[in-house]
């Protein structure tokens, strides 16, 4: 795959063409990886907020209402959590509980827990319990991330 710079200062806007023969594994993660960039909105005390992707942590619904936790912020977003994963599951957000999911990019380590479950520490010391029903899930995704 060949990949070529150019400057050209005099652009609008600056843009992003890829160009190929089959939509591939490799294709479908620069789509992602793009795409990402996209963002989405967050409340926070009234007030919106562009939120990435990325920059999530793990997701919670709490009195139907879906929230997004960063590393020391939270916003609520206005989606379900259904409709959520169907948007960035490709950014790599798996649900690990009936009202939870994470974003396997933030988790550092994993370790057994009592009863078949797993404890989820993240990159910001917050420590998450997957349930064991998304157990299978949570590995699936784990492995294909690991791929890439």
């Amino acid at each position: 795959m060949k990949v070529r710079y150019h400057r050209e200062p005099k652009l609008q806007e600056d843009h992003v063409d890829i160009h190929f023969r089959e939509e591939t594994e490799k294709i479908g993660i620069i789509r992602n990886f793009f795409s990402s960039f996209e963002g989405l909105m967050g409340k926070k005390d009234d007030v919106l907020h562009r939120l990435h992707p990325d920059s999530i942590y793990y997701l919670e619904v709490v009195d139907r209402k879906l929230f997004a936790y960063q590393e020391k912020e939270v916003y609520q977003l206005e989606y379900s959590m259904r409709g959520f994963l169907e948007s960035y599951e490709k950014n790599g957000f798996v649900q690990i509980g009936k009202s939870m999911v994470v974003n396997l990019y933030k988790v550092s380590r994993v370790k057994a827990d009592l009863n078949m479950r797993l404890r989820l520490h993240m990159d910001n010391g917050e420590i998450l319990i997957l349930n064991r029903t998304y157990k299978k899930s949570f590995l699936d995704a784990l492995a294909r991330i690991r791929k890439i």
